[in-house]
C-alpha cells in the first residue's frame, strides 16, 4: 500500500449549505495534444483550485490506455480514430499511417497543434468521456475544441469563465462499500445498513466470483482499468455518496487514480466524502504476529513452496498495509474478532447471513447412523484442511463418518449440501470463526471449529460451535457420536446466535454512528 496521499489543494466550502464545491465537475477540452496544451492544463489546475473535480481531455495519436490522475486532475489522452482502424492487414496499417501523417503535417504547417485534428475528429472521441463524467461545466481550450463541444450539443465556456456553482445533492447519509465483496459480504452489509439503519447503501464488486454473489455495481477486469468506467464512478459518487467504506484499501474509481483508496482519497476528501477502512482477514493479518499468538498458525511451517511463497507475500503486504493504517485518520472495521489482534483500534463489523436463504435443514442432525461431515475450504491452507483430513479419512475408513470436501460450488448448491449435512467443519488453524461457521449454525447443523479463547472472549455470549483443534478433532467427533443428544442441543442454539449477531442488525449498529456522525 503506498503512503497515504494528502489532498493537493485545501478543501473549499461552496455556496451550497451542505456540500463543498468539489461536488462540481468540470471538463477542459483541448484539441492540441496534452504536451502542448499548456494553457488548457493551467485552466484545469485553476478549476481544481476552485473546488471542481476536473477532467482534462485531449486527442492523441497513440493507443488509449488508463492514465492515473495527475496532481488531482484526471487526464485522458483520447486516441482519435481513422477510417482505416478496422481495415485488416497491410492495407489498414498503410491507410492509418497515411491519415496520421497528413494530420500531423497539417498541424505543423499551420504552426498550431490544435489544427492537427478537425472538430469532428475530436468530437467523435471525447463524447463518451463527457457523457461518463457528466460535467457541470465544459471549458474549451481553443477554437477547434469549442466547435467539437458544440457538435456534441453542449455549450463550452472560455478559460477563466467557469465559476463554482451550487448543486442540489441530497445531504442524507449514503454509503458505498467496495470493491471486493469477499464472500458476498459487501453486498450483505449494504443491505443490512439499508434495512436496519434506513440509510441508502450500495456495494461495488471488482471481479467475478464463481459463487455468484449479489452486488449492486459489478466491474469486470476490463472495466476496472477503463477510464470511462472510472469517470462514471466519480460522477455517481460525487452526486450521491457521503461515506465510502474501502475493503482491503481498494479504490472506488478503478485505476483512474491508481487503484487504491489512498489514490482516491484526495478527490473524496475535497468533496467532503468520509472514508473508512474494512478488512476481511489476510489483507491485514500479520503472519508473524499470528505465529506468536496461535498454536496452529498456518504460517509457522508452511509445507509447500506455494504456501511459503504466499506467507512471504502476506508478510510483506500486511506490513505495508499496517504502516498505512497507522496513519489513516478514519474509522477501521474488521469482519472477524481475531483481526483486533492486528488492528486494536478497529470496530468489529459482524459478517451477515441471509436467514431467508440459510434455513434449517429438513433432517435434524445426527439422525443417520453414519453422519455426513462437510468441510468447504475456500483456501485450504488457511483452513487447516491438510491437518484435519488424515483424521477424517481415518474416521471414514472405520465406518464412523461419511466425509465430503466441497470446493468451488455455487452458493445455491452449497446451501442444500450444508442443510443436508450432520456436522460442518470450518476453521482449524486461524483461530477465528467466519461465514461458513455462521451458515452452518443458521442451518441448525453441528458446527465444529478451532475458535481460540481470545476470540471467544471478544464475543459477549457463548459461540455454539464445538471446540476442536487438529490434534483433538478425532476425539471430539467420536465424543459427538457417543453423545448425540448433547451435540444436537448445542446445534439447536446456533440459529438464535446467528439471529442475534449475524442477521445484519449488529452490523448496521456498528456502522450507524459513523454514518450519522
Amino acid at each position: 500500500m503506498p503512503e497515504q496521499d494528502q489532498p493537493d489543494h485545501q478543501d473549499r466550502p461552496s455556496d451550497h449549505p451542505h456540500l463543498p464545491a468539489a461536488r462540481n465537475r468540470a471538463v477542459v477540452v483541448s484539441a492540441a495534444p496534452a504536451g502542448t496544451a499548456r494553457a488548457a492544463r493551467a485552466e484545469a489546475d485553476r478549476l481544481l483550485d476552485q473546488g471542481y473535480s476536473v477532467l482534462f481531455v485531449t486527442p492523441a495519436f497513440g493507443k488509449r490506455k488508463p492514465d492515473p490522475s495527475r496532481g488531482g486532475v484526471h487526464v485522458v489522452e483520447a486516441r482519435v480514430g481513422t477510417a482505416f482502424d478496422t481495415a485488416p492487414g497491410a492495407l489498414g496499417k498503410l491507410g492509418r499511417k497515411a491519415v496520421l501523417t497528413t494530420r500531423n503535417a497539417r498541424g505543423r504547417a499551420l504552426r498550431d497543434p490544435a489544427a492537427t485534428w478537425t472538430a469532428g475528429d475530436v468530437a467523435a472521441e471525447i463524447g463518451p468521456y463527457l457523457d461518463a463524467f457528466a460535467p457541470d461545466v465544459v471549458v474549451a481550450g481553443d477554437k477547434t475544441a469549442e466547435k467539437a463541444v458544440a457538435k456534441l450539443g453542449r455549450t463550452a465556456v472560455a478559460p477563466g469563465a467557469a465559476k463554482p456553482v451550487a448543486k442540489t445533492v441530497d445531504p442524507a447519509p449514503s454509503l458505498l462499500i467496495g470493491s471486493n465483496n469477499n464472500a458476498g459480504m459487501g453486498y450483505a452489509w449494504a443491505r443490512a445498513v439499508d434495512t436496519h439503519a434506513g440509510i441508502r447503501a450500495r456495494n461495488i464488486q471488482k471481479k467475478s466470483y464463481a459463487f455468484g454473489y449479489g452486488s449492486d455495481i459489478k466491474a469486470e477486469d476490463k472495466d476496472w482499468v477503463d477510464p470511462l468506467w472510472g469517470l462514471g464512478r466519480v460522477a455517481d459518487t460525487l452526486d450521491t455518496v457521503t461515506h465510502v467504506l474501502s475493503e482491503s484499501g481498494l479504490a472506488f474509481f478503478g485505476r483512474l487514480n491508481g487503484g487504491l483508496l489512498a489514490d482516491d482519497l484526495p478527490e473524496l476528501r475535497r468533496a467532503g466524502i468520509r472514508a473508512g477502512l474494512l478488512f476481511h482477514g489476510s489483507d491485514i493479518r500479520s503472519p508473524d504476529r499470528h505465529v506468536e499468538l496461535y498454536k496452529f498458525s498456518p504460517f509457522r511451517a508452511p509445507a509447500t513452496d506455494a504456501d511459503r511463497e504466499l506467507t512471504e507475500t502476506l508478510r510483506r503486504k500486511t506490513a505495508e498495509m499496517a504502516e498505512w493504517v497507522a496513519d489513516f485518520d478514519g474509522p477501521v472495521f474488521v469482519s472477524t474478532p481475531d483481526l483486533i489482534d492486528d488492528v486494536p483500534q478497529a470496530t468489529w463489523l459482524p459478517v451477515v447471513v441471509d436467514l431467508g436463504q440459510w434455513t434449517e435443514g429438513a433432517r435434524p442432525p445426527l439422525e443417520r447412523e453414519v453422519p455426513v461431515v462437510v468441510h468447504a475450504p475456500s483456501r485450504p491452507f488457511m483452513k487447516g484442511s491438510d491437518l484435519i483430513e488424515p483424521t477424517l479419512r481415518d474416521l471414514e475408513a472405520r465406518g464412523l463418518i461419511e466425509y465430503r470436501r466441497l470446493e468451488h460450488i455455487p452458493q445455491a448448491e452449497l446451501v442444500g449440501v450444508v442443510q443436508d449435512a450432520d456436522i460442518v467443519l470450518d476453521h482449524f488453524v486461524i483461530g477465528n470463526y467466519g461465514v461458513m461457521t455462521c451458515q452452518a449454525m443458521a442451518a441448525g447443523r453441528v458446527s465444529i471449529a478451532n475458535i481460540d479463547a481470545r476470540v471467544r472472549g471478544r464475543v459477549p455470549v457463548e459461540i455454539p460451535t464445538i471446540q476442536a483443534d487438529p490434534d483433538t478433532l478425532g476425539e471430539v467427533i467420536e465424543g459427538v457420536l457417543a453423545d448425540r443428544d448433547a451435540a444436537r442441543a448445542v446445534a439447536a442454539t446456533g440459529r438464535a446466535f446467528v439471529q442475534e449477531f449475524h442477521d445484519g442488525r449488529k452490523s448496521a449498529q456498528a456502522l450507524e454512528p459513523w454514518l450519522r456522525g
